[in-house]
């Protein structure tokens, strides 16, 4: 978050989907405008409602670059990421997230945080639904 902020200077930055962050990545945020939705937020209010303040943060915004780091995910929908940790939200979270955000702003996005060797191929099958998915949702943005 602190590169990204520094080097790419972007006008808003919106982490969804957090479980844990260290004191020094909070006070930097805090410093920075750096805003976060946690995991429990999501569950606990529910992925629509999250999406829809999410789309009332970002409708100043003329260009959306959205990142998904699979981390954001539960391990017992993903357990192939860099940092699996517990209380993780459900694929049909993310996808019921990210779709919401996929408008005609959307200038590219990224999946990341898989690492295919530490499952059966679980993990890779999800981030390509994501993609796929998201992809879908741009087109029909697009084209409507």
């Amino acid at each position: 978050m602190q590169l990204i902020n520094e080097e790419l200077k972007p006008a808003k930055i919106i982490e969804v989907g957090t479980r844990s962050v260290c004191k020094d990545e909070l006070a930097y945020a805090k410093k920075a405008g750096i805003e976060f939705v946690t995991s429990h937020q999501i569950i606990k209010e529910g992925s629509e409602k999250i999406a829809k303040e999410l789309r009332k943060k970002l409708a100043p915004y003329e260009n959306v670059y959205l990142t998904v780091d699979m981390d954001v995910l539960d391990p017992a929908f993903a357990p192939a990421v860099q940092n699996p940790e517990p209380e993780g939200i459900t694929t049909t979270n993310l996808l019921d997230i990210v779709c919401a955000l996929c408008d005609k702003r959307v200038v590219g996005f990224d999946v990341l945080e898989v690492a295919p060797i530490y499952d059966q191929g679980v993990s890779a099958v999800v981030a390509a639904k994501v993609m796929f998915e998201m992809l879908c949702q741009l087109e029909k943005a697009r084209h409507g």
